[in-house]
């Protein structure tokens, strides 16, 4: 999870530098969002590292970029993106017993959201085989279900 964590502020780092290589709005908007929710992530392992008992800001002092002239980021702090998780399901998936409370690094509450994010529905596509790595291969279906048919016999 340490790793995990050095990954999403390594990400929102070099995500924050390509934000300033260009003017078009409309890629800034796009990597905004993606820096924020980088930030959300950074979070996600931090409050699962201290759950463990892990002081992760001495062993990974993660940098306090400085997005105060990103509007584009700006505004979806505003709307609090940087402190939510969505579970992506309706079941209790435990994400709440660790994303909530204080935010490990000071801006504000955290919070877990059930579901996922509003907008347009997610679709049940049908497998589209000309795609590359579409579905499951099918041999490795078969095996999969074969190792899956023995384990339960052993377990019974």
């Amino acid at each position: 999870m340490l790793y995990n964590l050095m990954l999403e502020a390594t990400g929102r780092l070099q995500k924050c530098r390509l934000y300033e290589m260009s003017s078009n709005k409309a890629y800034r908007a796009t990597v905004s969002y993606l820096i924020v929710r980088d930030l959300a992530h950074e979070k996600v392992f931090a409050k699962a590292l201290e759950t463990l008992g892990v002081n992760w800001n001495k062993t990974l002092p993660v940098p306090k970029i400085d997005t105060s002239k990103m509007p584009e980021v700006k505004e979806l702090e505003n709307r609090n993106l940087h402190n939510q998780q969505w579970t992506f399901t309706s079941e209790d998936s435990g994400l709440s017993k660790i994303f909530t409370g204080s935010s490990p690094f000071g801006d504000g509450e955290i919070e877990t959201l059930d579901g996922h994010p509003e907008g347009a529905a997610i679709p049940n596509i049908p497998d589209a085989p000309q795609e590359f790595a579409s579905g499951f291969d099918t041999v490795l279906k078969k095996q999969v279900d074969e190792i899956m048919t023995k384990g339960k016999t052993k377990l019974k």
